[in-house]
C-alpha cells in the first residue's frame, strides 16, 4: 500500500519527541522528491541553509509553497500556526512527549552537541536562561499556541544580550561584526538557534495560551505521544494507508540516574505543558 495521492502531511516536528526515528518511515512512503526539507536540500546545500529549512518559518513557508504540487510530506521544528501560511491543505500530525522526559532529552542533547554546555550537569544547563526560555519552558505549549504572525517574526528572548541580525541579513553566515563573532565562538549552539527559531522565547505561556493550544491540537488529524509511537503509527496505516514495516512498542526510559527534586521541579515549572499533554494522551487511546 501508498499513502492515497489524494492526502499530503504536514508533521509538526517538536523537538525531542522522536520525529528523527519517524524519517525511516518517510523514505518508504514517499520519494526525496516528494519530501520536504529533502526536496530543497543537494550536496552542495550548506549547513546553516540547512538548518534553515527545517527551522527558520519564513524559509520554509516560501519553499513549500514553491514547491506546492510536488510535496507529499512537510515536515519542519515550527509552530502549528505554519499550517496557515502553507497554500495547500496538509493533514496535520504530531507527537508530543512527557515534558519531563522530554525537558531531559533536550538537555543531554545540550551537553551532547553544544559546546557551551559540555561538561556540565542537567541542572546546570537547565539554568541557562536562554535555552530554558526558548526551548525548556512550556516549549509544547508554544508551539501549539503561537500565532501566524508570532512564528514569522524575528523577536529575540532578551535583546539587548545580543545583536544577532535577522535572518534576511546573516546571507550564507559567513561576515558577521567582532560582537557577532564572539557570540558565534563562545556559545555556538545558541548562536545557531537564535539565527532561526528567534521567537519562542519571547512567548510567555499562560492560561489562555493553553487554551489555544488545546483547540489547535483538537484539530490536527494524528495526534501521537512517543510513549505510545506504536499507536501513532497505526493511525497512518489504518487512516491514510502507510507502509510501516514494524510497529514496535515503543517506551522511552530514563536511563539516566535523575533525582526525584529535579524531575518534580521541571513538572512544575512546566505545569502548562503536563497539561497539554495529558490533554494529547486523550488521543492516542
Amino acid at each position: 500500500m501508498t499513502p492515497s495521492k489524494n492526502n499530503s502531511f504536514f508533521f509538526i516536528h517538536v523537538m525531542k519527541t522522536g520525529g528523527t526515528s519517524f524519517a525511516e518511515h518517510l523514505r518508504a512512503n514517499f520519494t526525496a522528491k516528494q519530501s520536504y526539507p529533502t526536496a530543497c536540500i543537494t550536496a552542495q546545500t550548506g549547513v546553516f541553509d540547512r538548518i534553515e529549512a527545517y527551522l527558520h518559518v519564513p524559509k520554509l513557508v516560501a519553499n513549500v509553497n514553491a514547491l506546492n504540487g510536488q510535496l507529499r510530506i512537510v515536515l519542519g521544528h515550527v509552530p502549528y500556526s505554519v499550517r496557515s501560511l502553507l497554500n495547500k491543505d496538509y493533514v496535520a500530525m504530531t507527537l508530543l512527549r512527557d515534558p519531563v522526559d522530554r525537558t531531559l532529552s533536550y538537555l543531554k542533547h545540550c551537553r551532547r552537541y553544544h559546546i557551551e554546555h559540555m561538561g556540565l550537569t542537567l541542572e546546570e544547563i537547565y539554568e541557562d536562561a536562554w535555552f530554558h526560555a526558548s526551548f525548556i519552558s512550556n516549549y509544547q505549549t508554544k508551539i501549539f499556541s503561537m500565532s501566524a504572525q508570532e512564528a514569522l517574526a524575528e523577536d529575540r528572548y532578551l535583546p539587548k544580550s545580543s545583536k544577532v541580525p535577522p535572518r534576511r541579513e546573516l546571507v550564507d553566515g559567513q561576515s558577521f561584526s567582532p560582537e557577532i563573532e564572539m557570540l558565534r565562538d563562545s556559545a555556538p549552539g545558541r548562536f545557531s538557534l537564535e539565527c532561526f527559531a528567534t521567537s519562542t522565547g519571547v512567548i510567555n505561556v499562560d492560561a489562555k495560551r493553553l487554551a489555544i493550544a488545546k483547540e489547535n491540537l483538537a484539530s490536527v488529524e494524528v495526534v501521537g505521544v512517543t510513549e505510545h509511537f506504536d499507536y501513532f503509527l497505526r493511525q497512518l496505516v489504518d487512516r491514510y494507508n502507510w507502509t510501516i514495516k514494524s510497529i514496535p512498542h515503543r517506551h522511552v526510559g530514563e536511563q539516566d540516574a535523575i533525582s526525584p527534586e529535579f524531575r518534580n521541579r521541571i513538572a512544575v515549572d512546566n505545569a502548562f505543558d503536563m497539561d497539554l499533554y495529558e490533554y494529547a494522551k486523550s488521543f492516542s487511546n
